[in-house]
């Protein structure tokens, strides 16, 4: 099996858990480009699929091309290793393609081959690719018209481009009074996909609503607060340890 990724998600190390793989999805892949497992994936990154081809001789072709290097760095003290870094693979790589001897590189695992940027590469397979971006997101599918959606130029980077824009009450930059809870909130680099993380934004748009209705909220406020269910300093999702 072959992966063509943009990001080499496989090495990406982060104080946030939500993302970079999950404990468990990393040890499966760990297991699986492991020496003497067989057949071993190889993932490609970073590449960005151009399009796919049907084959001349049966199959298809997915053609991409090299995005500019990305090197993840693996956090102060981290605790999960690489699985492989850019040095390493692109040394197995050049002593593959060279007809050289890889059998140093064989542990491995996996290879990111070198390229320039804007070159492309071709790969074939004889079944139909599987296409594994993830999903649109019910805010862009079926709100699309009641929010501004951040693009690359805005602060909300990788995976978090195209999240809905938000202000600190998660009240729609587009259209006032529509608000977003739930997995889809973000704000800047932060992302609450995670329940533990999207609960405590709750009572922030109940205030705001019930503030705007002119209700005294004070009391409900300083409750939500005894409990950490009341989440508007957003300093304290800043990871600390840097070893999770």
């Amino acid at each position: 099996a072959t992966v063509l990724a943009s990001t080499a998600t496989w090495n990406v190390q982060t104080v946030d858990p939500s993302s970079e793989l999950a404990p468990y999805t990393a040890d499966r892949l760990r297991e699986v480009t492991a020496e003497g497992f067989s057949p071993s994936p190889k993932l490609l990154a970073p590449l960005r699929v151009q399009r796919v081809e049907r084959a001349p001789e049966g199959g298809f072709n997915v053609v991409a091309a090299w995005k500019a290097a990305d090197n993840p760095l693996p956090l102060p003290d981290g605790l999960r290793k690489p699985f492989v870094t850019r040095a390493e693979s692109t040394a197995r790589w050049l002593a593959e393609q060279e007809g050289g001897d890889a059998a140093p590189f064989a542990s491995l695992g996996t290879i990111t081959p070198p390229g320039a940027e804007g070159s492309e590469v071709v790969v074939h397979t004889a079944q139909p690719p599987v296409l594994c971006t993830g999903f649109e997101g019910s805010v862009a599918s079926v709100a699309r018209n009641l929010f501004a959606f951040a693009d690359e130029a805005d602060e909300a980077k990788g995976c978090l481009c195209g999240a809905a824009m938000l202000t600190d009450d998660d009240e729609s930059t587009a259209v006032p009074g529509v608000f977003l809870v739930g997995p889809s909130v973000s704000h800047g680099d932060l992302s609450f996909c995670f329940v533990y993380k999207f609960r405590q934004r709750f009572g922030i748009v109940a205030d705001k609503i019930c503030r705007g209705l002119g209700r005294d909220t004070a009391a409900a406020v300083a409750e939500c607060r005894k409990t950490n269910m009341y989440l508007d300093d957003l300093s304290c999702c800043v990871g600390s340890c840097g070893t999770c």
